[in-house]
């Protein structure tokens, strides 16, 4: 938007609403402004040029309207008020005056004020004042000319060479401020009428800017309260000393609003970052937390509090040192380590005269932002806030648990408590219920069995197993888990190529030297050789020979190791194994690999429990008190609902790990087959079974294993 202050724009189009008071020059003894006759408006102006005006003027205008409707601070909103305002208007500068809590003006925001000459004039600024205040008491839009006003007068004036243009900032009706323009003499009164009026609804948007952002405070305000009365509440629930120091961690991060707040414990090196909030444990031996422990640690010692951000000051050589290394594997952006300091006595009952004890430091709270580093006063506030409340709170809690025997004494206190007037029929009903239940428990047998898993196994089964190394070739088994074999009966078939390679060297080897035997043995018959030529052809054809024989022995051992390849079956009876067609077929195997499980027709099926090594002791009681076998009842997993009944047979007498519950010792059971289905009798069935060891009374049935872990934990610490 164009300024021109030798022709200011004309405003006489503008809202009339609230009628403005206009101040006239006064009789005042300056030859700048007595003499001087105002300045004649032009007239005409181009059509044009003034709609254009207009409607930047509006643009301006929506746009403080939009800026009071926001979310901002004061500071930003004054910011653009005022630029908007002064640009509309096109004037040297402005400045916005707010009361504070002692309703003294003071200034919150300007443009150009300094050059309107009133820093350099303490009387001038005087006068100043006392026109703001005089206006701002009146609560109405006003126009004060250049020079104007008695200097001596308590209602002020206006000491500058600028047509001041002056506009109340209220809050239901009740003044807080005001907006303040320099705009340059020499206009006509149309026009500063039009200055008036614009200016006069600026200051309404103004104060609805005001007015929300009291809402907003206020909510702020009440949310913040409503945060601290929680954060109180929790840290003083109650005296336990680990729940205390969690407490602060976890609702202190909520209250001062950052990323991660952690609270240590103790002095010197035996301090320890004890919570980190949203962690339920912290990993010690982490090169973090240790870093941080030193940190603390430092300066606890130091005893001041730390406050690290991009702008830090200095710091001594032994908290930097710890400090960057901290940060260096953190990358927090703003770091607060406040010593957290148990106080000796309440300052607001002691004695002025009663010689205090120095505070003794008990931990550190520390206060982190990974992605922000500003360090704000609301911050500091608030972390001002956890820590009175926070060193209050662990100092009572570690005061509480100090006390010698506390455990005894909550508990008699307990006791105690019971025998009131207003409790002794609740303590009678109690008790009479407790005794029932007691005598119920003791006097009543019942049975008392010992719980196990376990699984079908028949009493004989052969595993195959490979008996040299190759890939299996054939499978002659089918994957339907029920192929009925024989004895011997080749159930697979594998090929080795070392194997064929070899047998194929060794044939040849021999073939070779048979073919020497016979053409030496041609040679030494034609007649036609010497002695000793003779000799040795007869020398060579004997070591051909023993070579033959050699080499035929090492032929039959390959042959055998051929014959190894077939997998035959080591008794007749079912091959019990699932897919071992789609598993085995064109599969590299190892010798000693188990291949297969044959279950002959004729074997009996028995169960095999896995009973853990803590019951024993109650299964050789019991097998020794009876005289006959004990009973066992199960269940099979495939056909849940149904139970059925063994007999124990034996019980292996070495333990050995069969599942995560430890130690556990097999136990033989036997059942009459006939019983259950066929087609249930399935190797590896798993199985639940209960075996009876008599009768015990019910308490002792329901609760013999919490009795024994507590014999076992306990029972040798007296």
């Amino acid at each position: 938007m164009s300024q021109n202050p030798t022709n200011p724009i004309s405003l006489s189009g503008t809202d009339t609403k609230n009628q403005p008071h206009i101040v006239r020059p006064s009789q005042r003894s300056s030859p700048a402004t007595s003499n001087a006759a105002p300045a004649p408006e032009k007239s005409g102006p181009d059509q044009s040029l003034v709609n254009q005006t207009r409607k930047q003027i509006r643009s301006l205008a929506a746009e403080v309207d939009q800026l009071a409707k926001s979310d901002c601070t004061e500071e930003e909103f004054f910011e653009g008020f005022l630029t908007r305002s002064t640009s509309a208007l096109a004037s040297l500068g402005g400045a916005v005056w707010m009361l504070d809590d002692q309703q003294q003006l003071r200034l919150r925001y300007q443009i150009n004020l300094k050059q309107t000459g009133l820093a350099d004039r303490p009387d001038a600024q005087t006068q100043h004042h006392r026109l703001l205040q005089r206006v701002l008491a009146k609560g109405e839009s006003t126009l004060v000319a250049p020079q104007s006003g008695a200097v001596d007068s308590d209602d002020g004036a206006n000491p500058t060479d600028f047509l001041l243009v002056l506009a109340p900032l209220s809050i239901d009706q009740n003044p807080v401020g005001l907006i303040e323009i320099f705009q340059r003499s020499g206009t006509g009164p149309n026009t500063q009428q039009g200055y008036l009026r614009f200016l006069n609804q600026m200051g309404e948007t103004g104060s609805r800017y005001l007015a929300n952002h009291r809402i907003r405070s206020f909510a702020t305000q009440q949310e913040m309260w409503h945060q601290l009365e929680q954060f109180i509440r929790s840290i003083h629930q109650g005296l336990n000393s680990k729940q205390t120091v969690y407490t602060l961690a976890n609702e202190s991060r909520r209250l001062i609003g950052c990323d991660r707040v952690s609270v240590a414990i103790g002095t010197g090196r035996n301090c320890r970052v004890q919570s980190v909030s949203g962690l339920d444990s912290i990993e010690r031996r982490a090169d973090q937390v240790k870093q941080l422990n030193m940190l603390a640690a430092a300066v606890i010692k130091a005893g001041q509090p730390l406050w690290y951000n991009d702008q830090h000051a200095p710091l001594p050589p032994q908290l930097e040192s710890k400090l960057q290394r901290y940060v260096d594997q953190s990358h927090t952006k703003m770091l607060a380590v406040i010593p957290l300091m148990e106080t000796s006595g309440n300052p607001a009952i002691d004695q002025p005269s009663k010689k205090k004890k120095r505070d003794r430091p008990i931990g550190a709270l520390i206060v982190e932002q990974l992605s922000d580093s500003r360090i704000t006063p609301t911050t500091q506030q608030r972390v001002d806030v956890v820590v009175q409340h926070g060193q209050t709170a662990l100092a009572n809690a570690n005061r509480y648990s100090s006390i010698f025997l506390m455990p005894l004494w909550q508990f008699l206190g307990k006791i105690t408590s019971i025998f009131n007037v207003e409790q002794r029929w609740k303590t009678a009903v109690a008790t009479l219920a407790i005794v029932g239940t007691g005598l119920f428990l003791t006097m009543f047998p019942y049975t008392f069995g010992l719980n196990a898993n376990g699984r079908l196994v028949p009493e004989s089964q052969f595993e195959v197993f490979a008996q040299t190394d190759g890939t299996m070739e054939e499978v002659f088994v089918s994957d339907t888990g029920d192929t009925i074999v024989q004895k011997q009966q080749v159930l697979g078939r594998m090929k080795n190529s070392d194997i064929e390679l070899a047998i194929s060297s060794i044939r040849g080897q021999i073939a070779e030297a048979e073919s020497r035997i016979g053409a030496n043995a041609q040679r030494r018959a034609s007649g036609k050789l010497e002695m000793n030529e003779k000799t040795e052809l007869e020398t060579l054809i004997e070591s051909d020979k023993q070579k033959i024989i050699s080499l035929q022995r090492e032929l039959g051992i390959r042959q055998e190791e051929q014959e190894l390849l077939n997998i035959l079956s080591p008794s007749a009876g079912r091959v019990v194994n699932w897919n071992v067609k789609q598993n085995l077929t064109n599969r590299p195997v190892t010798r000693g690999q188990n291949l297969m499980t044959v279950v002959p027709p004729e074997s009996v099926w028995e169960l095999e429990l896995q009973m853990p090594e803590r019951r024993l002791a109650h299964l050789f009681r019991a097998v020794n008190d009876q005289e006959e076998k004990l009973k066992v009842t199960f269940g099979l997993v495939s056909n849940p609902g149904t139970e059925y009944t063994g007999t124990l047979i034996s019980v292996d007498r070495k333990l050995d790990v069969y599942n995560d519950d430890g130690n556990a010792a097999l136990v033989r059971v036997a059942f009459e087959n006939d019983d259950i289905d066929e087609d249930l009798l399935r190797t590896e069935t798993r199985v639940t079974a209960k075996v009876h060891c008599g009768e015990r009374s019910i308490g002792y049935v329901v609760f013999h294993e919490l009795i024994e872990t507590v014999q076992s934990k306990w029972m040798l610490w007296f």
